[in-house]
């Protein structure tokens, strides 16, 4: 635990933000219903594990996918977040996505909890983040709104945080940071939606850095979903092979090179008898690849441009991801390797 930050922990029982019924997360992917009235004990051990509890599915919608639209993130990632905001006693500092107020309430312990600002576009997430923090006696200012407007009247801030990930940064954010202020936001393109940065703002932009792994749900504002493929997808679809490995293209480092050049694009890999089969899904565009045959329709050649994404990223060296970089002004964002000059070229014919 970092230690300016211990503390705050100790004085924010995780347990008080937790509600009775929630989804365990474990570190395996697996999911384990927790309820307090009926199994104390396993709900006890899920609040205090090092993994996120889920708190709410389909945005609270009685029936829906089972998709997870909010959680209290794993302790650890928290406190990496917030030890890489490097706060402060002082400072101000606005929040995108509330939660459970759990983070929220870490901040204002370290900062002054009349210095932090926190915005929840549910109403009935931020109700209940208001009890939750009023337990630990933590009055920190919760706004009911959509993040991505951030919150004018309290700019500017030293400091802004996001809880929910992005594809684009909104420049409201930067112009809501003192200039010298930092931001840490999760983001990433729909194929490889897993990194942290570090943002240095400026007077009128804001350069990130990735910094860690981490898996956030969208910004609401920013959810993107494809289409399944069509029905006739066998009749209609061009077929080839290669010799690449879907995995490979895909792994590690190489991955966020490929979603970039991809743009709007989402990668799903399936297992059936017949083996693994990875499917590439993009608004009006679909592609599968399995055991070396590859077949394509639409548009957009998906697995030819992720080939000729993949020879980019080893031509480049095969570059680790903490040589990407972006750029946020209010004219537009652009990712770059090295140096702002070097853009990475990321797909837009895309229509969605």
């Amino acid at each position: 635990m970092p230690e300016p930050w211990r503390a705050a922990v100790d004085a924010t029982p995780r347990e008080l933000f937790i509600p009775d019924r929630a989804l365990w997360l474990r570190s395996d992917h697996t999911t384990v219903p927790i309820d307090r009235s009926t199994d104390p004990d396993t709900w006890l051990r899920a609040v205090y594990s090092n993994d996120a509890v889920i708190t709410q599915l389909d945005d609270g919608a009685a029936a829906g996918d089972g998709d997870f639209t909010s959680s209290c993130s794993m302790p650890s990632l928290v406190l990496t977040m917030l030890d890489e905001l490097d706060v402060k006693p002082g400072m101000t500092a606005l929040e995108i996505g509330t939660g459970t107020g759990y983070s929220g309430a870490l901040l204002g312990h370290r900062i002054g909890p009349q210095n932090v600002i926190t915005i929840e576009v549910d109403p009935q997430i931020a109700d209940s983040a208001r009890v939750n923090l009023a337990k630990v006696d933590s009055p920190i200012t919760v706004i009911t709104g959509d993040g991505a407007a951030g919150y004018p009247p309290g700019s500017p801030f030293d400091r802004v945080i996001a809880t929910a990930s992005v594809e684009t940064v909104p420049y409201s954010w930067v112009e809501q940071t003192r200039p010298g202020g930092l931001m840490i936001v999760p983001w990433g393109p729909p194929m490889a939606n897993h990194h942290l940065m570090r943002f240095v703002v400026g007077d009128d932009s804001a350069v990130g850095t990735i910094i860690e792994s981490a898996n956030f749900m969208r910004l609401r504002s920013q959810r993107w979903e494809p289409p399944d493929e069509p029905d006739d997808f066998d009749e209609i679809a061009d077929t080839s092979t290669t010799d690449l490995d879907p995995r490979v293209v895909l792994g590690n480092h190489a991955r966020l090179a490929v979603a970039l050049h991809l743009g709007e694009c989402r990668a799903v890999f399936e297992t059936d008898a017949s083996g693994e089969t990875l499917w590439l899904l993009a608004a009006d565009s679909w592609a599968s690849v399995s055991g070396g045959a590859v077949r394509q329709a639409g548009a957009r050649r998906l697995w030819d441009e992720a080939e000729a994404a993949y020879s980019w990223w080893l031509e480049q060296g095969s570059p680790v991801r903490p040589r990407f970089h972006i750029t946020v002004t209010a004219e537009r964002q652009w990712v770059w390797l090295d140096s702002p000059e070097n853009e990475v070229a990321i797909n837009r014919s895309q229509n969605s």
